[in-house]
């Protein structure tokens, strides 16, 4: 039954009870499903070894192409146990004309495939956000940055799809196709305020999803209305804890109002969260017209309190209310409405399930978990922004989530480790380890 939360639940623990007895088939397997567009007389390397070689380069930390072949010609006589790669290791431009002439749909389709026999779109947690391709801007005047559209399953941070985002649109319009693609039913889909647009509702509650998405001032009216409602609640629950008179109008809300609070320490910082929740969207004019299914509104408010010490070494830290008064030696007083900068941030939340305050903030932290599990991953240790790849951006992106989910996979069944730069020298270093993951097929977790 739609509404109740209960079935989206079930998944957090589903998966971690799964025997893993299917083995997917060879990655070599999946990329020979892509067409090989080129005429016989150029066919001089098979396509899919050579998506291979690359793939295995970016595994092992080559994360250029023209590096990438070079490891490959360094390891050729172990990668000819596998593969015939009779005329050797392609040059970086030949890699290069046959990434810009392979079809970016059918690429992606095989790429859905392949991640598809390994985890479920069903039934978790899908987070969907863009990414710019910064270094593959045109240098033309008004040329805009490419962007992608990523869908990540958040309770391994595996990506499931990407979708280039039309320079002529928006990620408002391709995220209804970016939808179409995955099988979503029973899961929770969530998208920062951009994708907060009654379409986008309509078609994943038609998907049998549910979903958790942002308000901001794209959304003027419902943004203050929710605010100023959070704000009434949380005063008169204060009453209510208080023993002090109550306003009669909020007591029907007040009994389906949760709000917590939260504190850790956290790359050095203090990191406080709280988390209100309304079991019921009646008041927000929106739910009634528009977002009739939304049925929970919610806010989450962080403070983010940098550690300071004197030059003692003792710990001069403000507390929360002494740094939203006063600021600390380092930072002046913020203001605590949104968009504040990065030390707070208020951020309120719709969504069609009836979720308790833990849950709601579980899965706004899981979304936000994007912009280090993923997005830094790809900057920082891929170098997707440094790419100067223009015609074959998204193809070569493509390449870099086959690589970065393998090493996802193997971070989480091996326990190797649990940064990614290690988990790349430990690809590099041990040859069983690329057999078991590149040669050989992949367990589902399912």
């Amino acid at each position: 039954m739609r509404g109740n939360g209960d079935s989206w639940r079930k998944y957090r623990w589903h998966w971690k009870c799964a025997e893993k007895t299917v083995l997917t088939e060879k990655l070599i397997h999946y990329f020979r499903q892509i067409p090989d567009y080129r005429c016989g007389r150029e066919k001089r390397h098979d396509l899919g070894e050579m998506l291979v070689c690359v793939t295995l380069g970016f595994l092992c930390g080559r994360t250029t192409i023209r590096r990438s072949l070079k490891w490959c010609k360094t390891h050729l006589e172990e990668l000819r146990k596998h593969m015939k790669l009779k005329y050797g290791i392609a040059s970086p431009s030949t890699i290069t004309r046959m990434l810009c002439g392979i079809d970016e749909e059918l690429a992606l389709y095989a790429f859905m495939e392949w991640i598809g026999e390994i985890v479920e779109s069903r039934n978790t947690h899908l987070a969907i956000d863009g990414k710019a391709l910064c270094g593959a801007t045109e240098k033309t005047k008004g040329e805009t940055t490419p962007m992608l559209l990523n869908v990540v399953e958040t309770v391994r941070g595996l990506i499931l799809a990407q979708l280039p985002v039309d320079s002529k649109t928006n990620e408002i319009t391709a995220i209804p196709e970016l939808l179409k693609l995955l099988d979503i039913s029973g899961s929770i889909v969530t998208i920062d305020a951009v994708g907060t647009q009654t379409a986008i509702m309509e078609q994943i509650h038609e998907q049998g999803g549910h979903f958790a998405l942002t308000v901001k001032k794209n959304q003027p009216e419902a943004y203050e209305e929710i605010h100023t409602f959070m704000d009434k609640l949380g005063a008169e629950d204060l009453k209510r804890k208080k023993g002090e008179a109550m306003d009669p109008g909020m007591k029907e809300f007040l009994e389906k109002y949760e709000e917590i609070s939260q504190m850790e320490k956290n790359r050095d910082r203090n990191e406080y969260r709280t988390c209100q929740i309304c079991k019921d969207a009646s008041n927000l004019t929106k739910s009634q017209k528009e977002w009739p299914h939304v049925q929970s509104i919610g806010r989450i408010k962080q403070v983010r309190i940098p550690s300071e010490k004197d030059s003692h070494g003792n710990d001069v830290t403000p507390s929360k209310e002494e740094f939203l008064e006063k600021g600390s030696r380092r930072i002046p007083a913020p203001s605590a409405g949104e968009g504040a900068g990065k030390d707070v941030q208020c951020t309120a939340l719709i969504s069609d399930l009836i979720l308790t305050a833990e849950e709601l903030g579980s899965i706004k932290r899981m979304h936000w978990s994007i912009e280090n599990r993923l997005h830094h991953v790809l900057d920082d240790t891929f170098r997707e922004d440094r790419s100067p790849a223009k015609k074959s951006r998204n193809n070569l992106s493509l390449i870099r989530k086959y690589a970065y989910n393998i090493l996802r996979l193997a971070m989480y069944e091996t326990g190797l480790a649990n940064i990614m730069t290690e988990m790349m020298d430990c690809f590099c270093d041990n040859a069983a380890l690329r057999e078991r993951y590149v040669f050989q097929g992949i367990a589902s977790l399912y």
